[in-house]
């Protein structure tokens, strides 16, 4: 139920980003004047131009998300990770001295890929280690998070968008106010958008991670657990612009995994 949350959250946000940046400046710079164009009988421009847009812009949600899902765990490792190498079935590891796991969604039922600086823990807080993100694709938590990344992707090339079209059009008098005034709305949208998927993400996120530290928990040792916890200056998944498992969250997730 928490990853199916969570790909909804990541949609919605979406949705409301493509919205504001993409759907109203087509319907507002775009289908009004050719509003005033349109022959009497005829079908409204407005209606049909942001249904296309939006349309449009789910197919490309669609296809962006299914690229993902279908790429080989490997390529997206290679692309994240540069260097990083296969130790053992399902397990990946890249250098880095930081303590740090994550949990990539696959076909073939996804991998772990831990730093090498927890390849340094003892045995058993790197059992536990592997469990809590073995939990994270069990729970199909790893594969709600192509949501966010597939919307996050989306924004950032409507934004990009946005910013090409001010770029050639700001020395033409009038016609670049009025593609200032569209890359102004385009930031406002991608910072809503942002913001919502921060925290839904935050509220969710910590759910699952609490989670999948009863999951560890339950199949390893609570202590190992609490102690690995205890040894996190930062968070678990810092690289990914939306981490969870912090220092201040430690006192619950600990208690609840004892």
């Amino acid at each position: 139920m928490l990853a199916l949350l969570s790909a909804f959250s990541a949609c919605f946000a979406g949705a409301l980003g493509f919205t504001v940046m993409v759907v109203l400046p087509v319907v507002v710079f775009i289908g009004l004047p050719l509003e005033f164009m349109r022959p009497p009988g005829e079908l409204m421009t407005v209606t049909w131009l942001a249904k296309a847009t939006f349309l449009a812009g789910g197919g490309l949600t669609a296809l962006a998300w299914l690229g993902l899902r279908l790429a080989p765990a490997s390529y997206r490792i290679g692309r994240l990770f540069p260097g990083a190498r296969e130790i053992a079935d399902h397990v990946w590891v890249y250098e880095t001295p930081a303590l740090q796991a994550y949990a990539i969604p696959s076909l073939t039922g996804g991998v772990v890929i831990v730093s090498r600086g927890a390849l340094n823990l003892p045995p058993d807080e790197l059992e536990w280690l592997l469990a809590h993100e073995r939990s994270h694709l069990r729970r199909g938590d790893a594969s709600a998070s192509l949501y966010w990344w597939t919307q996050h992707s989306i924004l950032r090339v409507a934004l990009w968008l946005a910013r090409l079209i001010y770029t050639i059009l700001r020395p033409i008098p009038l016609i670049g106010l009025l593609s200032g005034l569209y890359f102004s709305v385009a930031s406002l949208g991608i910072r809503l958008a942002l913001g919502v998927l921060k925290v839904m993400d935050r509220h969710l996120g910590r759910l699952m991670e609490y989670r999948a530290d009863r999951d560890a928990a339950s199949v390893t040792s609570p202590i190992a657990g609490c102690r690995f916890l205890s040894k996190l200056s930062s968070g678990l998944e810092s690289n990914w612009g939306f981490s969870r498992h912090t220092r201040r969250h430690i006192g619950v997730s600990s208690a609840w995994s004892v």
